[in-house]
């Protein structure tokens, strides 16, 4: 089954298009696991990998997706980057699909490289297959094709950066007439339509920022088959309200993000009277998909 096939099945099955990044910020970690944590970098990759089953058991009945930055995993040596396997793994084990936001993109043949190890299981399966990749167009269509053979190979999913979330991204994506943003999405149009799914829906995807909903309206009419990566929600000030055009009548079309808004849930104060972090996140998860519900 091609990847948007299954995203949208376990979105039906959660009834939601939220998703949760893993961001394992060592200092913001739960009880007991930061404490665990402060010790070397081992001790800190082991705490995660306690801390990322315990979250990932209360996310799977709730979310369709995961999405680890690998970033901070990687600062971790070798031990973080097996504490992302772990969690990739784990999470598959669970029923939750795994969109892998590494945002590589680089000369072919590196980027070959990185597509085997993220989307085709690495050297003789040396780590778990992801469902999908998030990719920076930056280097030019070349640079790109071998992610997007590796996902058709596969079944696997892209999502090209197209309108990036935070503030500075206006310095470079809105450069030019049309915009860079613009062209990168009539390009990552036209892959879509070379990797369509069963309904209407391509594999090719592209990330623009929930805190762009004003711009939403512009990015579909030009990519109408490209499913939608919202990255934003929550702590980076995106909102349920204008996102509704990203999705078809059937909540199809887009998963929207949040990771400090459930990862850090255990701080809130309004949330003082929850006596653990496992209650905390709950919540924040359960209040995400009421938030989302009504952008569909």
């Amino acid at each position: 089954m091609k990847y948007i096939d299954r995203l949208h099945s376990a979105i039906d099955r959660c009834q939601s298009s939220a998703m949760v990044g893993l961001d394992p910020r060592l200092d913001h970690l739960p009880q007991p696991f930061r404490d665990r944590a402060a010790g070397s970098a081992n001790d800190a990759a082991l705490a995660i990998t306690e801390y990322h089953r315990a979250l990932i058991d209360i996310l799977a009945t709730e979310i369709a997706v995961i999405k680890p930055q690998s970033a901070f995993f990687e600062r971790l040596g070798p031990a973080g980057f097996a504490a992302l396997a772990d969690a990739c793994e784990y999470a598959k084990e669970r029923g939750m699909l795994v969109l892998m936001d590494a945002k590589r993109g680089d000369i072919g043949s590196t980027s070959n490289a990185y597509a085997e190890t993220f989307l085709g299981g690495g050297y003789k399966n040396a780590f778990p297959q992801c469902d999908a990749l998030t990719v920076n167009p930056f280097l030019g269509i070349d640079a790109c094709e071998p992610f997007l053979e590796y996902a058709k190979r596969n079944n696997a999913g892209l999502y090209f950066l197209v309108k990036t979330s935070n503030p500075g991204a206006v310095s470079f994506q809105n450069h030019g007439s049309p915009t860079l943003s613009e062209v990168i999405a009539a390009q990552v149009d036209k892959w879509s339509r070379q990797d369509m799914g069963d309904r209407w829906w391509s594999n090719i995807g592209a990330v623009v920022g929930a805190t762009r909903a004003d711009e939403l309206g512009g990015f579909r009419k030009l990519m109408p088959h490209t499913p939608l990566l919202l990255p934003g929600f929550g702590f980076q000030g995106g909102t349920a309200e204008g996102l509704d055009g990203a999705f078809d009548q059937n909540g199809h079309g887009a998963v929207v993000n949040s990771s400090r808004g459930i990862l850090w849930a255990h701080e809130r104060k309004d949330l003082d009277h929850m006596s653990c972090w496992e209650d905390r996140t709950a919540f924040a998860v359960i209040e995400m998909k009421q938030l989302l519900a009504g952008a569909k």
